[in-house]
């Protein structure tokens, strides 16, 4: 084959990666150093679980780009219950993060107030904020954590997200600012194989470009508050 010819294709396919990662909207931070502290109440607004994250890598990759930040998970006392990393990317356009987030969502672990690790597992979140977004071509991957005691594994909870579904835009104002974010229904049943209690509800999430999850809420099958998360500081 002429060289010149596979030159070419060489910067043909070099063009379309950069495409892909230029058209991706990041739903997280993309600044080294930058920090994200969001908080967790339950419905009477006490304070249950803090979640403090810190960019600490970012990486272009030829399907887009990739972030890691360190975080660390305490409850309302401040004893540190989970700490590692969470990741964040784009790949072919589109975006994906962490299901680790959900972890920040109290009553998860709320009978597991003790050092706990977390399955890794990732869903996309589609932007809805280009001029052509039509809702009725999103899919929307569900999710199935595990959420566990380090020291007995049987000390359990299992987490199922499903039927996430796109519902509006909406401009929503924590004390870290106002924010155009997305917002997202989703169904979530929690197992404990401890008590063999299966738990069921819905929830909400808003997540904003280059910001992330900036409100959370999640209801049971009576549509009844349960508990919820706010972004209380990006810096």
């Amino acid at each position: 084959m002429n060289m010149k010819v596979v030159f070419a294709a060489l910067l043909s396919m070099f063009a379309v990666a950069g495409a892909m990662a230029q058209d991706c909207t990041f739903f997280f931070p993309q600044s080294e150093g930058t920090v994200l502290v969001r908080k967790g109440y339950d419905a009477k607004g006490n304070l249950q679980t803090i979640m403090t994250y810190k960019v600490d890598e970012v990486e272009t990759i030829p399907s887009g780009q990739q972030v890691e930040a360190d975080y660390v998970f305490t409850n309302a006392a401040g004893t540190v219950i989970n700490k590692g990393d969470i990741e964040a990317y784009c790949q072919n356009g589109e975006f994906f993060m962490d299901m680790k987030q959900s972890l920040s969502y109290p009553g998860v672990v709320s009978e597991m107030n003790t050092d706990v690790d977390i399955t890794d597992n990732f869903v996309n979140y589609p932007n809805t904020f280009t001029p052509d977004f039509n809702s009725d071509n999103v899919y929307m991957d569900d999710a199935s954590v595990k959420i566990y005691d380090k020291k007995n594994r049987k000390n359990r909870r299992d987490i199922s997200i499903y039927d996430r579904e796109y519902m509006t835009n909406e401009t929503i104002t924590t004390p870290a600012g106002t924010f155009e974010c997305a917002k997202v229904k989703y169904k979530m049943d929690t197992r404990s194989p401890k008590s063999k209690e299966k738990i069921t509800g819905y929830g909400y999430e808003w997540y904003a470009p280059n910001v992330g999850l900036v409100r959370t809420e999640q209801y049971n099958d009576n549509n009844a508050l349960q508990s919820y998360t706010v972004l209380e500081e990006i810096k």
